[in-house]
């Protein structure tokens, strides 16, 4: 590490990444204790985000600021209490529809069973564990006690609604803010808005292509003539906010009900037909309209998946892309000596302009001074030798 980045830090930047870790064991620590009150806060702001262009075009065209404002609040409670709706619906036609199937569920595990006698597995007490849990009215039981945390998102639905009205009013005025904070800390204030910007196309592409693909999911599932194909189509388009395994949990229950009702073949083609339209829509077509707004590759989204879950509980599934991007904005993006670290969470492979990157990493560029040329990006504390000295009364 270059003297320059060391005089500025006051420590290596193994050091400093240490007490990074630390700082963000702690607070996630103490975010999975009020992970039922954050989560829904968090989920608030990201909807403010994107629905604020709205507000400004509105603005713009002479409609009165509590107006728009109020227009937008209207817009997010009916996404959000639409989206709980549709979900308990899909959930209660579930619960209604599973017993008429519980003989060809039996059936299917009967025929299982001696299929796996006649290669010679006799382990039977394992299976007859997996027959208890293939009783459909341990499926039933397992939907109600779902349906029952969906009903009981009240408190959830609250603290959301809440914060989405304060937010809005209190950022109706922002753009002083915004240059405020541009003049104080122009580093901090451009990670936020890449941050804006990034969370509001994922919101947007994320919603428009979920329907996209749950509509075509249910014409599909129409055609093969698969029982609940509409309930089915709730279910992809609200998984579809799940990064990387969400195609996976909206598949299963459609391939099931197919299996049950019309055959093997029938559920083959219900797999068939999802990986195709989820491949060419989600994998080929998708991410021409994203492009690098979001910038993470699948390795960080699953992995922010599985942390983020672990930490805010369900809601961390939804929740697992922008909550990385919020860390990454205030952590990376902020700091032009911590950029380095987009090389390893940056979707594809482009590559790092050489005097960029030894700025980033606070390295005195070849031939020249570090001072000036860091400008931009310089906290008013000033991170470098060079601007503190030129800069004593900041």
């Amino acid at each position: 590490m270059s003297e320059v980045s060391r005089a500025a830090s006051g420590r290596t930047q193994g050091e400093s990444i240490a007490v990074v870790i630390a700082v963000l064991v702690v607070v996630c620590a103490g975010m999975y204790y009020i992970g039922s009150l954050f989560g829904p806060a968090f989920f608030a702001l990201t909807l403010v985000i994107t629905v604020r262009p709205l507000v400004t075009w509105a603005t713009r065209h002479r409609v009165p600021r509590p107006v728009s404002a109020l227009i937008a609040i209207l817009i997010i409670f009916a996404f959000v209490i639409g989206l709980f709706a549709a979900l308990a619906v899909a959930i209660l036609q579930l619960i209604d529809t599973l017993p008429e199937y519980s003989a060809q569920f039996a059936a299917i595990w009967d025929n299982i069973r001696a299929l796996l006698e006649r290669v010679g597995v006799d382990e039977t007490a394992l299976i007859d564990q997996v027959s208890e849990s293939m009783d459909t009215s341990r499926i039933v039981s397992l939907a109600q006690s779902l349906l029952g945390q969906v009903t009981s998102a009240g408190s959830v639905l609250s603290v959301m609604g809440l914060t989405v009205v304060f937010l809005m009013f209190d950022t109706s005025r922002i753009e002083v803010r915004s240059r405020a904070l541009s003049r104080l800390r122009p580093g901090i204030a451009d990670a936020l808005n890449g941050f804006a910007g990034s969370v509001r196309s994922y919101w947007l592409v994320s919603t428009i292509f979920g329907l996209i693909v749950a509509v075509l999911d249910v014409i599909a599932l129409w055609i093969l003539n698969v029982p609940m194909a509409v309930t089915w189509g709730v279910v992809s388009f609200i998984t579809n906010y799940i990064p990387n395994i969400g195609f996976l949990l909206g598949v299963i229950p459609p391939a099931l009900i197919a299996l049950v009702a019309s055959g093997p073949w029938t559920a083959l083609w219900v797999v068939v037909a999802y990986c195709v339209l989820n491949f060419v829509i989600q994998s080929l077509i998708q991410p021409k309209f994203t492009g690098d707004a979001v910038g993470l590759n699948t390795t960080t989204t699953f992995l922010s998946l599985l942390f983020w879950s672990q930490v805010i509980g369900a809601l961390g599934t939804i929740l697992a892309v922008p909550l990385t991007l919020f860390v990454k904005a205030l952590l990376v993006d902020s700091d032009p000596r911590s950029r380095w670290i987009n090389v390893f969470l940056a979707a594809g492979d482009a590559d790092i302009d050489d005097g960029a990157a030894r700025a980033e990493v606070g390295e005195e560029p070849a031939g020249g001074d570090a001072g000036p040329a860091d400008g931009d990006s310089e906290p008013e504390g000033g991170a470098r030798p060079a601007a503190a000295e030129g800069a004593a009364g900041s």
